[in-house]
């Protein structure tokens, strides 16, 4: 027997059944199925009346038709058959018979009779014409037709007070429906009354028509002044008394009225007592304004079912209420459309918006919170699952973007475990949605966009990595046994990715489940992801050799690329760009990755072909593109020579044709552009490594690069508008110039002339014009304008609230990638004269980057403009610039210190020997700020003296430069090489040895002396020669340090007396610590104790430590005394003036300082006066203990304070 379907199986069993059903049908002809379609057109055949269809009870509709059986109602069908072409189903199954029930026990609820089968046979009627059924026809869709609501409709009734009216008017109105309050119709009807309230008599009606005529024709304002005229001509009391007059009317009347209202209800019920079903009735006026309200509907009595009804079942078929107006700053709950875009809190209902509205906990609300989104990613429904799997990629997408900036807070780890379970599953529908969810969340499509947007620049070659802090994670798991997912994924998202196997997922889904062309991509981008993250990652993909081998030979086939791209691309033997970007990607990293792509993925097989490749299509260019980007890195490690000139014919024939045909107009294309820069870098790579098999190839290449830069120099002088992205081709042969003027040593005239005329002309003035706009250094953007996300490292290359929405240096007409080619040549092109003209062009950049404070110091993509900001500082130096230019430089030079990265030691090391510490450079107009300083002072050496400063500075910095060899991926590009307070450094370093060293036990014996000995002479070296360096920089250079806190320089002098016990004695220290306490002395109105300092965690501990150090080794130094007093005045907190006076009392005896080193003057400690009772307890309290000397600066405080305490309390008391 043939198993029917049961509720839950879906369209793949139902197609098992019928595969079966064929299979038993091929095996026994014989079998009958349970329906067939009959033909009986030429002998029709009557539908035998049984006993047991006589028996059956007739149905609601049949007896509102008035039909007592089956019987009757198949004789009137039978009367109209004929030739019809309609057929007739019926029941083989017959049905028990049914006892009839009295009138009075019928509970008039029917139930459907249950068959043993659904179908019998199915018989063809000859019908000759047309049968007219009376009944209203089915609408196709097999469910009454949705209807919209009528918003202009209004009601303020309930269902029973409409029936009311309707009896009374014995009529069937309109229904009033529900209607917002603010979309109400005004009318211009004056509310008149319907009966007079003073008049008893008999012609009282009379007298009110004629009222009601008369007032009828006057409008609301003439009615409103006659009633002013009548109260003003009545006396009060009259009027008073028709008031009450009327109010007694009013109450009996609505006695009156409820009774009445009782006999119509009384009237209702027993009207839908006696009402029976009748389809003939009048079709309702305006039927679908009763959608919203179904209940009141006027024939809902009549309908079937409609008899018991379920009122709560039916709330979700009513209308919605009209949405509230909130306030502008009361938050709600965020809700998004099916894109994952954020809506506001109403919007118009129209057929675009009518799908966002559902029956969750706001149904007057469009759109959907993420946590419906959450609950519906759960559902049973995969349509359900794939709209929230959607929409929450879509949310992601905007919020990567940092649409949602100081918005919203996207709950990214909660949505990171939904999206990943979701990814366990094998339906391509489910899949799909769920991959692009995970690539939203950690592929940051703008990272991406912008780091291949430098892709032909110098800069290109080098990658950040995106490894977050594992610090905090290092320190968990020491505290815990294991780290749980969700707190993972709180620090860190990609390192809780990667303890979900995703790699194995990603290559189950791509060698087992072969899913679509976007899954393929999503996949190969989230890996890309993750070989961004570190080289530990990187590796771990490239070991895993299962996965490597499905993507290379499913996606990197050895083929050519001359095709037009499809989505049917993937696993059909073509190339998928993504793929090729991940090796590009991987191959960035180390040389031992490297190595692995060569020796177990052969992957120079797949990229030789496809540089070989003829191409004339963009898929084909961007493939190619990636190719040699690929073979330039491996270059770049010193690895695949023999593979870089077997191709070297196919690479001259590029650059050929980019030299004959690649223009850098605007109208050029961009794709064309690119492509060309990365055959030049290439060429550039080759170069450097001065291979000898490719001598044979010098000449043609020297032959062809002199060609194309004198094209492209000569179409920028003509050029009025230009782009970035263009200008990469002058940038790569500009390297190019460079490799090859540093390896031949000779100087190239023509190099030289195209420079000359191009400093003159009128395009690359055009360039100029843009610098200062696309510059990060100027932009005065802060890192809170950019988006971040703790736990995934972007590179914050948007910026929201601009109105370009990315950083200045990535503009579309931003010149600073070209400006460093170009100066970077100028350094060795070693022509002073065109140089002074290059350095005039940049010499208004130059004057506002030494008045600014630099912005965006630690931003990726400001890499190329301090290598171009330090490229003209080296031309400055080469050209010996004029003695008015050289204080501008030098202030260049100084913020360009603590603006590299520590990448950057040769660059600082430079810096340091030819500007910043050269005397050269210190123009006299600076020089003057040292007249008030006499030899006595023994300051005069520090300029003498400057070499041994710098290489004070060289070796706490520990700046000996050493080349590492190849390193493209830099761990720690955000960190500087030097704080913005650097000058302070040595102190801080020395600080931070000697809270170290009190840890550390003392040892005895000659040789601990020594290192003893030795250890304090290097201090006292350090020390003196960084506070004549400071003191230099507070005097000569004050412009340059006054962004620097004033309390945190004061903080950093400080340290000096923590750093040893005794070296802030010697003389010269002693003199320099005085005078750099008395130069920020002077700016003492800005001292501020109670804010964060930078590099302390709070003054209350550092105060704490070096009043322990003046009350253990002070010996009563004035200037230690000093700077002890500086919190103690009045203008600061109480709790630095208490913590003296009552936990280190025992500094007391010992403090006191001469008034003209003080801070503040005596004034300044002694008003206001003291009100804190504690303190002048303590003030009290020293006095009369006799901790306190007389005569002193502290015994003048603390009895000026309880003096004019007592006296106070005095004047209070009498």
């Amino acid at each position: 027997m043939l198993r029917r379907p049961t509720p839950g199986e879906d369209e793949e069993d139902i197609l098992k059944m019928q595969e079966e059903f064929l299979r038993k049908k091929r095996q026994n002809r014989n079998l009958q199925p349970a329906a067939q379609v009959v033909n009986l057109r030429t002998e029709p055949i009557k539908r035998p009346n049984t006993n047991e269809q006589e028996m059956r009870k007739p149905s609601k509709y049949a007896q509102s038709k008035g039909l007592k059986n089956h019987s009757e109602k198949r004789s009137k069908n039978n009367d109209t058959v004929g030739n019809s072409v309609i057929t007739d189903v019926y029941e083989k199954n017959t049905e028990k018979p049914v006892e009839k029930k009295l009138d009075g026990e019928d509970d008039k609820v029917y139930y459907p009779t249950i068959l043993p089968f659904v179908l019998g046979d199915i018989v063809e009627k000859n019908l000759d014409t047309v049968v007219e059924f009376d009944y209203k026809p089915m609408p196709p869709e097999g469910f009454p037709v949705v209807r919209k609501q009528n918003k202009d409709s209004k009601t303020t009734k309930y269902i029973y007070q409409k029936n009311i009216k309707k009896i009374k008017k014995n009529i069937v109105d309109k229904m009033d429906v529900d209607e917002p309050s603010c979309s109400n119709n005004k009318q211009n009807t004056i509310n008149l009354p319907d009966r007079s309230y003073i008049l008893t008599s008999e012609n009282s009606d009379d007298i009110h028509n004629e009222n009601i005529k008369i007032l009828s024709k006057m409008s609301e304002k003439e009615i409103l002044e006659e009633q002013q005229k009548l109260f003003s001509n009545l006396d009060p009391k009259v009027i008073d008394f028709i008031k009450s007059r009327r109010m007694q009317n009013e109450n009996s009347t609505r006695q009156t009225l409820k009774l009445n209202e009782r006999d119509d209800i009384n009237k209702l019920a027993t009207m839908n007592q006696n009402v029976e079903m009748d389809t003939s009735t009048q079709e309702i006026e305006n039927d679908t304004l009763w959608e919203n309200d179904v209940l009141s509907h006027p024939e809902v009595q009549n309908w079937l079912h409609f008899d018991s009804l379920e009122k709560d079942k039916l709330q979700w078929m009513e209308g919605l209420d009209e949405s509230k107006n909130i306030k502008p700053d009361e938050p709600y709950e965020a809700r998004f459309d099916f894109k994952g875009y954020l809506l506001p809190y109403t919007m118009e209902y129209t057929d675009m918006t009518k799908t966002l509205y559902h029956h969750g906990e706001e149904p007057h609300r469009p759109g959907y919170t993420i946590t419906e989104l959450i609950e519906l990613t759960r559902s049973t429904i995969t349509q359900q699952r794939v709209m929230a799997l959607n929409t929450i990629a879509g949310i992601l997408q905007y919020h990567s973007a940092g649409t949602y900036k100081d918005i919203i807070e996207i709950p990214l780890s909660k949505l990171f475990f939904i999206i990943r379970i979701a990814m366990d599953e094998n339906k391509v529908i489910i899949l799909e949605p769920a991959l692009k969810a995970m690539r939203n969340l950690v592929y940051n499509k703008l990272d991406e966009a912008s780091l291949d947007a430098l892709i032909g620049f110098e800069e290109g070659n080098l990658q950040p990595c995106f490894e977050n802090d594992k610090s905090e994670i290092e320190e968990l798991e020491s505290k815990e046994a294991e780290l749980k997912d969700f707190h993972l994924a709180e620090i860190d998202i990609i390192a809780a990715l990667l303890r979900t196997d995703i790699l194995q997922r990603i290559y189950y889904i791509l060698e087992s489940i072969k899913p679509s062309f976007n899954c393929v991509q999503y996949c190969l981008q989230i890996l890309t992801r993750l070989g961004r993250d570190s080289v530990e990652t990187a590796k771990r993909i490239c070991e895993m050799e299962h996965l490597m081998n499905s993507i290379i030979t499913n996606f990197v086939p050895v083929t050519g690329v001359n095709f037009v791209f499809k989505p049917q691309v993937a696993y059909n033997g073509k190339p998928v760009l993504a793929a090729i970007k991940l090796l590009r990607v991987l191959s960035l990293q180390t040389e031992e990755i490297c190595n692995i792509l060569l020796m177990k993925y052969n992957i120079l097989a797949p990229i030789s072909v496809y540089l070989s490749s003829a191409v004339d299509r963009s898929y084909g260019l961007r493939i190619q593109t990636e190719s040699y980007c690929i073979l330039s890195n491996l270059l770049y490690f010193g690895l695949s020579y023999d593979s870089a000139i077997s191709l070297c014919p196919v690479i001259l024939t590029a650059l050929y044709k980019h030299v004959q045909g690649t223009d850098i107009n605007v109208e050029a294309s961009v794709l064309a552009a690119t492509h060309a820069a990365v055959v030049l870098q290439l060429i550039n790579n080759i170069l450097k490594h001065n291979l000898n098999d490719f001598l044979t190839f010098k000449t043609e290449v020297y032959k062809l690069l002199k060609e194309g830069l004198l094209k492209w120099f000569g179409q920028l002088s003509q050029m009025e508008h230009y782009t970035c992205a263009h200008l990469r081709i002058l940038c790569s042969a500009l390297d190019c110039c460079y490799t090859v003027i540093e390896i031949e040593q000779l100087p190239v005239k023509f190099v030289s002339d195209a420079l000359k005329q191009l400093s003159y002309s009128k395009g690359f003035q055009n360039v100029i014009n843009n610098l200062s706009s696309c510059s990060n250094l100027l932009s005065k953007i802060e890192n809170k304008d950019l988006y971040s996300v703790k736990n995934l490292i972007s590179l914050k290359c948007t910026v929201i609230d601009s109105a370009q929405k990315v950083l200045p240096i990535l503009k579309v007409a931003s010149p600073i990638p070209l400006l460093m080619s170009l100066f970077k040549l100028l350094t060795i092109v070693n022509q002073k004269e065109i140089s002074r003209i290059f350095l005039d062009h940049v010499w208004n950049y130059l004057q506002r980057l030494s008045k600014c404070v630099p912005s965006l110091s630690d931003n990726w993509f400001t890499r190329m403009e301090t290598n171009f900001v330090f490229y003209v500082m080296k031309l400055s130096v080469m050209c010996n610039v004029d003695e008015s230019k050289k204080d501008v430089m030098y202030a260049v030079a100084n913020k360009l210190c603590y603006t590299l990265r520590v990448d950057k030691k040769y660059e600082l090391d430079f810096l340091f020997e030819s500007i910043v510490f050269n005397k050269d450079w210190f123009t006299a107009e600076r020089l003057l700020n040292l007249v008030n300083l006499t030899d006595a002072d023994g300051f005069s050496k520090a300029l003498t003296a400057i070499g041994d400063i710098r290489q004070c500075y060289r070796r706490v910095i520990n700046l000996n430069y050493k080349d590492t060899g190849a390193n493209v991926v830099l761990r720690k590009w955000m960190e500087p090489i030097l704080p913005r307070d650097w000058i302070y450094l040595p102190i801080l370093m020395l600080y931070s040895k000697n809270q170290e060293a009190e840890s550390i036990p003392h040892v005895s014996g000659d040789h601990a002396q020594k290192m003893s000995a030795q250890i304090a002479t290097e201090k006292e070296f350090i020390i003196t020669c960084s506070l004549e360096w400071i003191l230099f920089n507070e005097l000569c250079f004050s412009d340059l340090v006054n962004d620097i806190d004033v309390t945190d320089r004061f903080c950093r002098i400080m340290c000096v007396f923590l750093c040893d016990n005794s070296l802030f004695l010697q003389p010269k220290i002693r003199m320099l610590l005085q005078k750099c306490t008395n130069v920020l002395f002077k700016k003492k109105s800005a001292f501020n104790f109670d804010k964060q300092l930078t590099g302390l965690n709070n003054f209350q501990d550092f105060y704490t430590q070096f009043l322990e150090q003046f009350q253990a080794v002070s010996y009563g130094d004035d200037v230690f005394s000093a700077c002890v007093l500086v919190p103690l005045a009045q203008k600061h907190n109480v709790k630095w003036r208490k913590l003296i006076w009552s936990e280190y009392a025992g500094c007391l005896r010992a403090l006191d300082c001469p008034e003209q080193l003080l801070c503040y003057e005596v004034n300044e400690y002694l008003y206001p006066e003291e009100t804190d009772e504690s303190l002048i307890k303590s003030y009290h309290r020293a006095l009369s203990c006799n901790l306190l000397r007389p005569d002193t600066i502290m015994h003048k405080i603390a009895s000026h304070h309880v003096h004019i305490f007592k006296n106070r309390s005095q004047i209070q008391n009498t």
